[in-house]
């Protein structure tokens, strides 16, 4: 795996894909667990830090809407260096939230304990969820 993701990677995207009921936050479309025969959603980082793994800086795609957004992304920051400054006050982190946002609330999924977690609970989380699996 990429060093640049945690290493609970695989938990923290299941997660974020169970959290938005497996649909993409941008057009909806139903993803899977890949044994189906749907697709797995990928998980994006608003941001486009990997290793910014807070649960409000995630959303599930599919494939075509990440592809869009990554698109997106670059025409906005074409300087990876400079990425998260030119992102801190442009409409695209803006547009991300609420995409967010708008697909939990589609879901009823507005408030969750999980989002009221510090990065230790979360953690902590992430490490019982693993031992589930």
């Amino acid at each position: 795996m990429d060093s640049r993701y945690h290493a609970q990677w695989p938990v923290i995207s299941r997660t974020v894909r169970e959290l938005f009921q497996q649909r993409c936050a941008r057009c909806g479309r139903e993803g899977g667990d890949g044994s189906s025969g749907r697709e797995v959603l990928q998980v994006h980082h608003i941001d486009e830090d990997p290793g910014n793994n807070a649960l409000e800086n995630l959303i599930p795609l599919c494939a075509p809407c990440h592809l869009q957004i990554e698109k997106e992304a670059r025409r906005h920051a074409p300087l990876a260096g400079t990425q998260l400054e030119l992102f801190e006050e442009s409409s695209y982190l803006k547009q991300m939230q609420q995409m967010r946002e708008a697909a939990l609330e589609d879901e009823g999924r507005t408030s969750s304990s999980v989002w009221q977690m510090d990065e230790e609970e979360y953690e902590d989380y992430l490490r019982e969820r693993e031992d589930q699996q």
